[in-house]
């Protein structure tokens, strides 16, 4: 008896056990193959640089690293005794322009008054001479009054055009306009243009938090000379992340919007969290690197490329707090049932595919 056994269980062994593992495996494969995973995934957020508006010192420093901040909150200031001085000069300015306007004014008038009274010298000088004209007429005149007459009119003239001109270069000081007002002249209005920006300069040396968030880290020291617009630090955003997986193209056959997605974070296994394929990059991560791959040469090599998946986490549930750059498994369900025969076909497929990129 025991030697009847021996094959029978020899054959079991042989052919029963490939064939129960062949089985539970594609039963494995079967139940998994709706999901699809990536290790290949980071958590991000958005993150400002803070820069100053103006160039300067550095006086006070309100913050430190990874120190949470509200949006608004002082960071830094900048010394801010030369923006003071600009301002004063600036203010200084105005009050000179109201005065060079009002001496503008005052001269129009006076130059009016005297291009009024220079036609009533016209007028006067006129009747005179058209006086002498009629004598002379006459033959009662003498020459050197005629002569007197006729210059005495012509000077008057001459001076009338004078302070028409000397008018019209007072106006055009008051900028074309009796009317426009102090506030309303150019000079008046280049002044208080100056005098704002005197006043915003003087304001950009308080640094305030862009947003509310999580300081980077801080290499600023007090004393220290900053410029205008360089980057001096990171502020992390605090409440709004999401997590960028880089799936390979052959993963993303069936990954559409608004798939369900659970995500497991290296730092926390014990969480998990619940969140949705948001947006699927247009190009891969390749394309847009600095140096793009160039692939017309002779010795090319198939390498399976990678694009990002955004996918957002449900707000409503944070037990732990994420951090940008932190290492995350995804799991994708795209809810597509696969059958034996559907697996049977890939496989074919995969092998006519291979077959014929193989050919030379």
């Amino acid at each position: 008896m025991r030697y009847v056994l021996r094959p029978a269980v020899r054959l079991v062994l042989l052919i029963g056990v490939p064939i129960a593992a062949l089985y539970l495996g594609a039963q494995y494969y079967l139940a998994n193959a709706r999901f699809v995973a990536t290790e290949n995934a980071y958590v991000k957020a958005n993150m400002v640089s803070v820069s100053a508006g103006v160039s300067g010192h550095v006086t006070r420093m309100l913050v430190g690293g990874n120190q949470r901040v509200e949006a608004g909150q002082l960071l830094f200031a900048i010394d801010d005794e030369p923006f003071r001085i600009e301002l004063a000069r600036a203010d200084a300015a105005i009050a000179g322009v109201r005065n060079v306007v009002l001496a503008a004014r005052a001269a129009y008038f006076e130059a009016r008054a005297d291009l009024e009274e220079a036609e009533e010298q016209v007028a006067y000088h006129r009747r005179l001479f058209e006086r002498q004209q009629k004598l002379a007429e006459r033959g009662v005149a003498a020459g050197s009054r005629y002569d007197a007459a006729e210059n005495d009119l012509a000077l008057a003239k001459r001076r009338v055009r004078a302070l028409g001109e000397r008018v019209r270069g007072a106006l055009a000081d008051l900028g074309g306009d009796l009317d426009l007002g102090i506030e309303g002249h150019p000079m008046h209005v280049e002044a208080v243009a100056v005098r704002d920006a005197a006043a915003r300069d003087l304001r950009h040396t308080l640094v305030h938090a862009p947003i509310a968030g999580i300081v980077g880290k801080i290499g600023l020291q007090r004393g220290e000379y900053v410029e205008a617009g360089r980057p001096l630090f990171p502020v992390v955003q605090a409440g709004e992340i999401w997590v960028e997986a880089n799936l390979k193209e052959t993963q993303l056959t069936h990954v559409v919007l608004g798939q369900p997605v659970t995500v497991v974070a290296d730092a926390y296994p014990d969480h998990v969290w619940r969140a949705a394929v948001v947006s699927i990059s247009p190009s891969t991560g390749a394309e847009v690197a600095l140096l793009p791959p160039q692939n017309a040469s002779g010795n090319w090599v198939k390498v399976v490329q990678r694009i990002p998946v955004r996918i957002e986490l449900d707000p409503a549930q944070h037990p732990v707090e994420l951090r940008p750059g932190m290492t995350v498994a995804i799991r994708i369900d795209t809810g597509r049932e696969v059958t034996l025969v559907d697996l049977v076909d890939s496989a074919l497929a995969w092998t006519r595919n291979g077959t014929h990129d193989a050919r030379p």
